[in-house]
Parts: C-alpha cells; sequence; structure tokens
C-alpha cells in the first residue's frame, strides 16, 4: 500500500513561477545563502530610503494630491541625506541585479529553455540595469567604452537623485550632448525608484517574507497527492 506523499519545492519567482525542489532556505548553501544575504541587504537599504520618501512626502504633498517634481537643493530635501541616498540607488542597484540574474541562473540550470539569466532580469528591471551597467557598477564617465555615449558619460556623474510620484528616483533627467556634427543623450538611463522597484520585487520574490528577519518564510509550497 503506498502511503501519502508530501513533495516540498521552493518558489523563487511567483509571478515567472520558478520552482525548486525541497525547502532551500532551511539550510541554504551557495546561490542560496547569497540570495538571503542579497534580500535582507535590498529590506536594509528599501526602509531606508522609505523614510526618505515620506520625510519628503510630508513636507511637499502631506494629503496626496499633488504632483510634485524636485531636485537639487530644493528646502524640502533638507533632512534627507543625499549624499547616502545616493549612494544606496548604487548598492540596490548592485544587489538587485544580482539577486534577479541568480534566480535566472537558477532557473536556467534546471530547464535550459529558460531565458539567460541577463535576458531574464532585463524583462523585469531594465532601468535599474542600464543604471548599474551605466553608473553604479562604474561611472561610464570613467571609461571610455563605445557601448557608451557622452551623454550618458556626463549623466553618469550628475547628481542623480529627483523627487516625484512621492518618491526619490534616479535616471530622473535626460542629457544631450553636441560636440561638432555629433550629438547624444542620454535616454537609456531611465527613471526608476528604489521603493517602487522594491515593492514589485517583494510580489514577485517574497510575498509573505517574514518582515522580522526578511526571510522568504512563505516561499515553500507542499504538493500533498492522494494515497494510491
Amino acid at each position: 500500500m503506498a502511503s501519502e506523499t508530501d513533495t516540498t519545492v521552493t518558489i523563487l519567482d511567483h509571478i515567472d513561477n520558478i520552482t525548486v525542489p525541497g525547502n532551500v532556505f532551511h539550510e541554504p548553501g551557495n546561490e542560496y545563502w547569497a540570495l538571503i544575504c542579497l534580500q535582507h541587504g535590498m529590506e536594509f537599504l528599501y526602509h531606508q530610503a522609505h523614510r526618505c520618501d515620506q520625510t519628503v512626502k510630508e513636507q511637499v504633498n502631506p494629503d496626496g494630491n499633488v504632483r510634485f517634481f524636485g531636485f537639487g537643493n530644493f528646502p524640502a530635501f533638507a533632512q534627507v541625506p543625499k549624499t547616502l541616498l545616493t549612494c544606496g540607488f548604487h548598492w540596490y542597484a548592485i544587489s538587485a541585479c544580482q539577486y534577479v540574474k541568480t534566480v535566472g541562473a537558477i532557473a536556467r540550470k534546471l530547464d535550459p529553455s529558460r531565458p539567460l539569466p541577463h535576458e531574464y532580469a532585463k524583462n523585469i528591471i531594465p532601468e535599474v540595469i542600464a543604471f548599474r551597467d551605466k553608473v553604479a557598477a562604474h561611472f561610464a564617465w570613467t571609461t571610455e567604452n563605445n557601448r557608451d555615449n557622452d551623454a550618458e558619460r556626463l549623466a553618469s556623474i550628475l547628481p542623480p537623485l529627483t523627487f516625484n510620484d512621492d518618491s526619490f528616483h534616479v535616471g530622473g533627467l535626460t542629457v544631450a550632448v553636441r560636440r561638432g556634427d555629433r550629438a547624444s543623450n542620454s535616454q537609456a538611463i531611465q527613471p526608476w525608484s528604489l521603493c517602487m522597484v522594491h515593492e514589485s520585487l517583494r510580489e514577485r520574490y517574497w510575498p509573505q517574507s517574514d518582515d522580522s528577519t526578511g526571510n522568504p518564510k512563505a516561499a515553500e509550497q507542499t504538493d500533498e497527492r492522494e494515497p494510491e
């Protein structure tokens, strides 16, 4: 007589249905330990950025009925540590790209028909990848990579923060440069909000995570089969 069997899988991506056998976060090793480390760091940066967003929102849009755009030394930014927040965007971009690409790599190892990790990540966080490649990983301004144009090099080194939609963004200003008969712009560096991106990644990767620890507590799914 066959007994009832429980097959536990861990859901890594709740939208693209990427699962792996077993409870990989119970005693994590290698890539799963890396995912936990990255998630904890991203949660930490999110909470710091969220406090900055709330500080400014309470001044410029307390009732939530104003469309506001500001940048530079706007007085409402006086209580925000803009230098640390800028670094937070850099650190978040690196970590988010690492996290998403690692999930993509795990998925492709299990199913070679899945997209390559970079393509998987480009479908999920294209703006973050562009910022990572041209700003966070290294300033395009410091290199002569032919994949970057003059405007992107300049944009990479400029103060990047803007505040709109009740949240700080980077990539919110487009730079245009003309040198002789050669014109370029920085439209490849698209705007994104750390808080908005993180909230979307929570829905995809950690919809029921334990907020006290950040661990993907509810990432497990048990498949209960009827006895034969």
